[in-house]
Protein backbone atom coordinates (compact mmCIF):
# COMPACT_ATOMS: atom_id res chain seq x y z
CA UNK A 1 0.00 0.00 0.00
CA UNK A 2 1.59 3.58 -0.45
CA UNK A 3 0.52 6.59 0.86
CA UNK A 4 0.97 10.36 -0.32
CA UNK A 5 1.59 13.48 2.06
CA UNK A 6 0.73 16.90 0.91
CA UNK A 7 1.72 19.56 3.11
CA UNK A 8 0.85 22.83 3.09
CA UNK A 9 0.09 26.01 5.23
CA UNK A 10 1.05 29.46 6.37
CA UNK A 11 4.63 30.49 6.01
CA UNK A 12 7.23 30.05 9.11
CA UNK A 13 4.87 27.57 10.69
CA UNK A 14 7.90 24.76 10.00
CA UNK A 15 6.30 22.78 7.56
CA UNK A 16 9.98 22.17 5.91
CA UNK A 17 11.35 21.39 8.89
CA UNK A 18 8.40 18.49 9.85
CA UNK A 19 8.88 17.03 6.43
CA UNK A 20 12.47 17.00 7.05
CA UNK A 21 12.53 15.64 9.88
CA UNK A 22 9.62 12.88 8.62
CA UNK A 23 11.92 11.85 5.24
CA UNK A 24 15.08 11.01 7.93
CA UNK A 25 12.74 8.86 10.22
CA UNK A 26 10.71 6.84 7.49
CA UNK A 27 14.43 6.64 5.78
CA UNK A 28 15.83 5.27 8.52
CA UNK A 29 13.22 3.02 9.28
CA UNK A 30 13.93 1.68 5.43
CA UNK A 31 11.01 2.59 4.22
CA UNK A 32 11.33 3.81 0.28
CA UNK A 33 10.69 7.26 -0.11
CA UNK A 34 9.99 9.85 -2.99
CA UNK A 35 8.91 13.40 -3.22
CA UNK A 36 10.17 16.79 -3.03
CA UNK A 37 9.62 19.37 -0.98
CA UNK A 38 10.37 23.28 -1.66
CA UNK A 39 13.22 25.17 0.50
CA UNK A 40 13.15 28.84 1.46
CA UNK A 41 15.72 30.64 -0.06
CA UNK A 42 16.87 33.84 2.13
CA UNK A 43 19.65 36.64 1.01
CA UNK A 44 20.27 38.65 3.70
CA UNK A 45 18.02 37.56 6.14
CA UNK A 46 15.04 38.20 3.24
CA UNK A 47 13.02 35.41 1.66
CA UNK A 48 13.74 35.77 -1.77
CA UNK A 49 12.39 32.76 -3.08
CA UNK A 50 12.38 28.91 -3.12
CA UNK A 51 14.27 25.71 -4.26
CA UNK A 52 12.60 22.71 -5.14
CA UNK A 53 14.70 19.67 -3.25
CA UNK A 54 13.68 16.04 -4.68
CA UNK A 55 14.76 12.89 -2.04
CA UNK A 56 16.73 11.98 -4.79
CA UNK A 57 19.53 15.14 -3.97
CA UNK A 58 18.13 16.66 -7.10
CA UNK A 59 17.78 21.14 -6.16
CA UNK A 60 16.84 24.04 -8.16
CA UNK A 61 15.59 26.79 -8.04
CA UNK A 62 11.77 26.81 -8.49
CA UNK A 63 11.03 30.68 -7.73
CA UNK A 64 12.63 33.98 -7.21
CA UNK A 65 10.79 37.45 -5.89
CA UNK A 66 10.83 39.77 -9.13
CA UNK A 67 12.80 37.30 -11.39
CA UNK A 68 12.01 37.43 -15.57
CA UNK A 69 10.76 34.14 -16.83
CA UNK A 70 13.24 32.43 -19.32
CA UNK A 71 13.35 33.73 -22.90
CA UNK A 72 10.59 32.49 -24.52
CA UNK A 73 8.71 31.02 -21.67
CA UNK A 74 5.52 32.19 -20.35
CA UNK A 75 5.27 34.55 -17.05
CA UNK A 76 4.19 31.99 -14.22
CA UNK A 77 3.35 33.94 -10.72
CA UNK A 78 2.54 32.97 -7.47
CA UNK A 79 1.75 36.00 -5.36
CA UNK A 80 5.32 38.13 -6.19
CA UNK A 81 7.29 35.22 -7.03
CA UNK A 82 8.21 34.58 -10.63
CA UNK A 83 8.02 30.18 -11.27
CA UNK A 84 11.27 28.60 -13.05
CA UNK A 85 8.75 26.42 -15.03
CA UNK A 86 11.73 24.82 -16.21
CA UNK A 87 13.11 23.50 -12.89
CA UNK A 88 9.78 22.76 -11.71
CA UNK A 89 9.51 20.14 -14.60
CA UNK A 90 13.02 18.87 -14.57
CA UNK A 91 12.48 18.07 -11.00
CA UNK A 92 9.16 18.12 -9.12
CA UNK A 93 7.28 16.87 -12.51
CA UNK A 94 8.71 13.33 -12.50
CA UNK A 95 8.18 12.41 -9.52
CA UNK A 96 4.55 13.16 -9.63
CA UNK A 97 4.62 11.56 -12.84
CA UNK A 98 6.15 8.62 -11.45
CA UNK A 99 3.54 7.98 -9.18
CA UNK A 100 0.69 9.23 -11.03
CA UNK A 101 0.92 5.68 -13.00
CA UNK A 102 0.87 4.03 -9.69
CA UNK A 103 -2.30 6.00 -8.64
CA UNK A 104 -4.73 8.29 -9.51
CA UNK A 105 -4.16 9.88 -6.15
CA UNK A 106 -1.33 12.65 -6.70
CA UNK A 107 -2.76 15.70 -5.07
CA UNK A 108 -2.88 19.34 -6.30
CA UNK A 109 -3.82 22.50 -4.95
CA UNK A 110 -3.99 26.16 -5.38
CA UNK A 111 -2.44 27.70 -2.12
CA UNK A 112 1.26 27.92 -1.73
CA UNK A 113 4.59 25.74 -2.82
CA UNK A 114 3.78 22.82 -0.61
CA UNK A 115 5.97 19.75 -0.11
CA UNK A 116 5.21 15.81 -1.48
CA UNK A 117 6.53 12.68 -0.67
CA UNK A 118 4.98 9.20 -1.29
CA UNK A 119 5.80 5.99 0.62
CA UNK A 120 5.45 2.97 -0.34
CA UNK A 121 5.28 0.27 2.04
Amino acid sequence: MSRHVFLTGPPGVGKTTLIQKAIEVLQSSGLPVDGFYTQEVRQEGKRIGFDVVTLSGAQGPLSRVGSQPLPGKPECRVGQYVVNLDSFEQLALPVLRNHQEASDDIPSGESSFGHWIHIQN
